[in-house]
């Protein structure tokens, strides 16, 4: 499967296991690096760097709990990104210069056992690559839904599948839906998610208020756009390693930066089809280049 329509499925999931509110905003930057084909030859003198802002916010609107005082939480979440691609020496339309992505959806996680709980989702978002509200149009629109079933391995580990829905290729679509949240919190910190994106990091808890980890994480953008009189699809995704140290402010605010290395950053247009999903042709990216992201999270 591509991965870029796995990331937009799992935008529709992210946060959302979170009982309490939680706002988050972050600047990317990804430096300057030469542009290949998938063999990792050069396409002439095309290079190209890019910076990318986001902000998500989780908000439980409702919180009860059932006979078995386990909670039954309703909530919405919203996503924004803005990727700007500094492009250069192309002779030909292959990279963007901009992507926008905005997402709202609205959730329920309720239980339905001791240790199996039942999440829905619904939601819609934009994706497209013009920055002028009035250049958006109804291409650019994505809807999607999922249901998943979630298991409670233990107390740091819950696993989950299911089903996702979205219209990526102009029409309804059915795809497996995968859900992982592993947290270990203590001196020793591990973390592995596929809530939004992929993330995982391992560190350790030096002060109250200092964390170092080594983290690994794929992250991305889309846009549901126009090329050449034909409906496509761009791609921009980067997967990223790195030491992480993160800064805690107070009980509310923490401040993670990273820095570390894009090992690769695949950005390309696909044919808005079905079968465009398993090819491996024309999948065009910039080779590895330096990394830094500063995020500030707020948990209310």
């Amino acid at each position: 499967m591509r991965t870029s329509s796995l990331l937009t499925l799992l935008v529709l999931l992210m946060g959302i296991t979170q009982a309490k509110a939680q706002i988050s905003i972050q600047t990317e930057y990804i430096g300057e690096s030469r542009y290949g084909d998938e063999e990792n030859n050069n396409i002439g003198n095309g290079k190209g760097s890019a910076i990318v802002y986001q902000a998500t916010a989780n908000i439980p609107i409702s919180m009860k709990t059932n006979k078995d005082n386990l909670p039954v939480v309703w909530g919405v979440s919203l996503a924004g990104a803005y990727a700007s691609l500094d492009n250069k020496n192309f002779t030909e339309e292959l990279v963007v210069s901009d992507i926008v992505n905005a997402s709202f959806s609205l959730y329920n996680m309720r239980p339905i056992s001791k240790k199996w709980s039942l999440l829905t989702a619904v939601g819609a978002g934009v994706f497209t690559d013009q920055t002028q509200i009035s250049k958006m149009g109804a291409r650019n629109i994505l809807g999607n839904a999922g249901v998943i079933f979630i298991k409670k391995i233990n107390s740091k580990l819950d696993l989950g599948g299911g089903l996702a829905f979205n219209n990526s290729f102009g029409f309804p679509m059915v795809f497996p839906a995968l859900y992982l949240s592993y947290n270990s919190p203590g001196r020793y910190v591990f973390n592995v998610s596929l809530l939004d994106g992929v993330r995982a990091s391992a560190g350790y808890q030096l002060t109250d208020y200092f964390t170092l980890s080594i983290v690994g994480l794929m992250n991305g953008q889309m846009a549901l756009t126009q090329r050449a009189g034909k409906e496509v699809i761009f791609t921009h995704q980067y997967m990223v390693g790195g030491l992480r140290p993160e800064f805690k402010i107070n009980k509310h605010i923490t401040i993670p930066i990273t820095v570390g290395i894009s090992g690769a950053r695949p950005a390309y247009y696909a044919e808005k089809s079905l079968k465009s999903m398993f090819s491996t042709k024309d999948k065009f990216q910039f080779k590895s280049a330096p990394y830094a992201a500063v995020q500030v999270n707020y948990n209310f």
